[in-house]
Formats: structure tokens, sequence, C-alpha cells
């Protein structure tokens, strides 16, 4: 395991709300396997897997990646499979507020500072789920903005009056004819290029030959699903990736803190 820091030193609040992410990521992967899901680890969880051996010091969260086309098939078995405290969440089921999917473990519930309001505000220990399709991030960066701020306000994410929600309502449509006509355009000319799905604010590409055939990397002592040549899939997204940020960029979710199992 990796050496404690100032950070995450053993027996810390973050540290200990890493190793529970560290179990749920464990029980994500059990599914996944039994159930023959493609899967892996991606961003700053690879990052992490490669420069530290693990967790980001200072990092809060877990990034998995899963094709688009399986999406349907990971739902069912996911919402069928998982057994409490375990949940697959998605912006189909009611009360979930984000446009990508979560797997979460509801008995360990945490308070977070929001990154838009700044207030407290209660949360699940949960990994993001985030699929990747054919296409290109460029077009797909000209239709988010449309596609996401009327999903937002159709799910709850964004709550600011009944004109605007109508107006989303009225407007989505043509989102959705947007992002149809973006993942047609890669389905046909783009296959190898990947892209985040809609609604995901993420915009670098991915290639397919530099993700499969799947490779394993040791996450925390255990073995995980990654990208094929993970050192190449990582330079071509960010760099240098083995180059610490500036200390005034180490910062992850803003953790408050772990509520007891009974609160």
């Amino acid at each position: 395991m990796p050496a404690s820091s100032k950070y995450n030193p053993n027996g810390s609040a973050l540290r200990d709300y890493q190793l529970r992410l560290l179990d749920l990521l464990s029980e994500f992967a059990r599914l996944c396997e039994e159930n023959g899901i493609t899967w892996w680890i991606d961003s700053g969880t690879l990052i992490g897997a490669m420069r530290h051996g693990g967790f980001i010091p200072w990092d809060d969260d877990l990034d998995v990646c899963v094709l688009r086309k399986d999406l349907p098939r990971i739902r069912k078995i996911l919402l069928g499979s998982a057994k409490a405290p375990f949940a697959y969440k998605d912006m189909w089921v009611k009360g979930y507020t984000r446009l990508w999917p979560r797997f979460m473990d509801e008995s360990c519930r945490i308070v977070r500072r929001d990154p838009v309001s700044g207030e407290p505000k209660e949360d699940f220990l949960w990994i993001d789920i985030l699929p990747l399709r054919p296409g290109s991030p460029k077009l797909k960066k000209l239709v988010d903005p449309l596609y996401g701020r009327c999903f937002r306000r159709i799910i709850g994410a964004i709550d600011d009056g009944p004109v605007k929600r109508v107006l989303a309502d009225f407007l989505s449509p043509l989102a959705v004819l947007l992002a149809w006509t973006v993942s047609l355009e890669g389905r046909i000319f783009r296959r190898n290029s990947l892209m985040h799905d809609f609604g995901v604010p993420f915009y670098s590409l991915r290639r397919r030959e530099d993700i499969f055939p799947l490779s394993t990397v040791s996450f925390e002592g255990r073995s995980f699903p990654a990208p094929a040549d993970p050192d190449k899939y990582l330079r071509r997204i960010y760099g240098d990736y083995t180059q610490l940020p500036p200390e005034e960029q180490r910062h992850g979710h803003e953790i408050i803190s772990i509520l007891p199992q009974d609160a």
C-alpha cells in the first residue's frame, strides 16, 4: 500500500474515506467480473495507480469507464444484482441528479461542499461510471451546453424557476436531435475515436487502440482493469502526468465529514 503523506496519513478522515471507496470499487469489480461487464479505471484513478500505486494522496473520488453501447445491459445487471447497501443510479432513477451513472454505497453518507453553491450537501459514497462513445469531443462540446442545461433542469440538478424548466422541456428534443447527429457522425466516421457521453463535462479524446485489449494495474494492492497501455493512454490525454501539480491545485471534492451509519 502506498506510503502515507501529509494529505492522507493512515488514520486520517481522508484515508478512511479512501479505503471505504476501495471496498466499493472491489464490489463493483466483483459484480462486473461475474456478469462479463467490460470496464476499466480511468482519469485521476488511473493516474493514481500509475504515479502513486493507489489513490492520488489528496483525491477523494474514483472514476471508471464503460462503453456507451454496453450501458443498457450494465444498467439491467447492476440494478438487478447490486444488493443493499450497494446501488446503481442514473438519470432515470427518481431523485438522482447526475447525467452519468454512479455506483453507490448507501450505508456510508458523507457531507461535502457543493462546487456550485459552496453549501454543505449530504451525499452517499460513490464511484463515477463514465460512458464513452465514438465521436468527436469538439463536436460534442458544441452540443453539450444545450444538452446539459436542458436535462439538468429536467432531472432537477438545476432549479432556477418554472419558466426555464418549461423552456428546457421545449428545447430538449432539439438537444437530443443534435446529440444523435453527432453520435451518428462518430459511428460512421470515427469508430476508433472515443469521447465521453453527452452531459459529461470532459472533452479529451480517447483512442480505442490505446484501451483494448485491456490490461491490469495495481491500485492499493489490488488488481483492476486498465487501458492496454496506461502510460501511453495517460500521456496522450494529460501530457507528463508523472509530475505533481502545484500545491494550490491539489484538491478533491471537499469532503467535510463522514456521517455515522446511524445518523
